[in-house]
Parts: structure tokens; C-alpha cells; sequence
């Protein structure tokens, strides 16, 4: 389904201030993440094609985030938790705007996932450096990742033969364990090393690695009207997520990066206005 790009960008750029406001208000450290970072960087606002804002927070800061969120939020915003998604895809959360439609195509067999128009927000740890802490965290953390996979998914989720294959034979597990057993290990597993404290910087349980001197401070840059914190370390952060970051990409990858099912910047979610009457 076609999106107004710009339009989204618009009510995202909405979103992004409350949360800064919020985070202000009770010292939170953040810094926009990813595309987000890029766009500050390269076009001193939104990539033009992008559908998204994404922002980072040390895992301190993230949970007193998420207990104030729900709390603060004006009531036309909500913060979408993981924690109560079962088929949940990433342990992030959501700031979304009620109003709006923003279903994703991979959302679209989920109920619980679907959300408006919303900001992402990614959890930070800390991450040893290469060796045997690091080799024994990762000898952890392969079967948690494959087991959180396995719980919070259903069959037709499994792409590949060897995923079916797996989820075949570790299926009687989800008649005896929650659906996050796994993510709530992982989780603690990571939070055993302070983002204050390691040489590493972890994007939501290893999706990327930082030296941590990149986002330990951030460095404030014009983004559309206002000015965001980038991590301080701009330049390695994003060679590490892009390489040569200043480069366009061709044409025809200049496209938004989330394929969507039901958009609407109008009609609530809520509402299920695509089903009809």
C-alpha cells in the first residue's frame, strides 16, 4: 500500500518532539538512531525517502522511559511494549499516534502489533570487548535468540526449511513456557554489563556494535525545525551502520523501508476501517 511519505514525516516529527519534551523533563539521555542520525547528518532533517525516526537510549534510561511514557504521553499517543506483544518482532518500543493507521505488512497477521504513525525506541547495553567474555556471552545468547524466535513466532513466520525444520521440533516447548521466557533471559543477560561501564555499545540485544566511545555524549544538529543529539561520535557511528554514509544510494533504493499493509492519517487502527462495514 502507498504511503504519503511526507505527511508521515510530518506527524513523526510531531511525535519525535514530545518524546524530547519528555525526556527533558526527567534528564533522560537519547539520541536519534540509525536513518534517523543520517538524516541530521546528510540532509539536516529527514532522508526524503524515509517512513521512520528512530532513537537510541542507554538500557538505564530506557526502562525510566518506559515506566514514565504511559504516564506523561498526551492522551492522543501511546507507547506500544514488547513485553505485552506476543508476536512481538524486536524488544522495542513504540510511541505511536492512536489517530492514525501505520500497519506494517509483517504486522498484518497480528493484531496486537498494529499501531499509528510511530517513533522507535531502541534499548542500549553494554557489550564486553572480543574474548572469552565476549565468546561466552554469544555461546549464551545463540540458543536464547533461536528460542525467543521460536516463541514469539508461528509457523508460517519461518521463511527458510531449517526455521520450520526448528520450529517443528521445539514446538511442544510453547505448551510449557511464555512466550517471553526467552526475551526476559536474553534481556537479562545483556543488562549484566552497564552501558556506562563497557568498551562496547549494544543495539538491542546485537544488532549492531558501537565502541562505546561513539554514543557515550552526543553532539546537537539541525534536524527539519529543531535540533536533535547525535551520538558524539557521528562520523565512526554511522561508517560502522553505512559505510560511506554521504553517498546517495541509487534511485531505485530511494524507498521507504517498511512496507505497509493499512495506512491512513486519519482513520484510527482502532478502528479496523479496512475490513469494512
Amino acid at each position: 500500500m502507498d504511503i504519503d511519505v511526507g505527511a508521515v514525516q510530518r506527524r513523526e516529527l510531531e511525535i519525535l518532539k514530545e518524546v524530547m519534551a519528555l525526556c527533558g523533563r526527567h534528564g533522560l539521555r537519547y539520541w536519534v538512531d540509525g536513518g534517523t542520525c543520517l538524516g541530521a547528518v546528510r540532509h539536516q532533517g529527514f532522508i526524503p525517502w524515509d517512513d521512520d525516526v528512530d532513537i537510541g537510549m542507554p538500557r538505564e534510561d530506557f526502562d525510566r522511559f518506559r515506566a514514565i511514557a504511559p504516564k506523561e504521553l498526551p492522551d492522543h499517543l501511546a507507547l506500544q511494549d514488547y513485553e505485552d506483544a506476543r508476536h512481538a518482532f524486536h524488544s522495542i518500543l513504540k510511541v505511536h499516534d492512536k489517530r492514525t493507521t501505520f500497519v506494517e505488512e509483517e504486522a498484518a497477521p497480528y493484531p496486537e502489533l498494529y499501531t499509528g504513525i510511530y517513533v522507535d525506541v531502541f534499548p542500549y547495553d553494554g557489550y564486553p570487548d572480543p574474548g572469552p567474555e565476549r565468546e561466552a556471552l554469544e555461546r549464551r545468547r545463540k540458543p536464547l535468540r533461536m528460542l525467543r524466535r521460536m516463541l514469539r513466532r508461528t509457523w508460517s513466520d519461518c521463511g527458510t526449511f531449517g526455521e520450520k525444520a526448528r520450529y517443528a521440533l521445539l514446538s511442544p516447548i510453547r505448551l510449557v513456557l511464555p512466550f517471553n521466557w526467552a526475551s526476559k533471559r536474553e534481556e537479562a543477560l545483556f543488562r549484566r554489563l552497564r552501558f556506562d561501564d563497557a568498551p562496547w555499545a549494544n543495539e538491542c540485544f546485537g544488532w549492531v556494535l558501537y565502541p562505546a566511545r561513539c554514543v557515550r555524549d552526543v553532539v546537537w544538529l539541525p534536524f527539519e525545525d529543531i535540533q536533535v543529539p547525535c551520538p558524539v561520535g557521528t562520523d565512526e557511528y554511522l561508517t560502522v551502520l553505512y559505510g560511506d554514509y554521504m553517498q546517495l544510494p541509487p534511485p531505485e533504493q530511494r524507498t521507504p523501508g517498511h512496507p505497509v499493509a493499512w495506512f491512513s492519517m486519519d482513520r484510527s487502527y482502532q478502528d479496523r476501517w479496512w475490513e469494512g462495514p
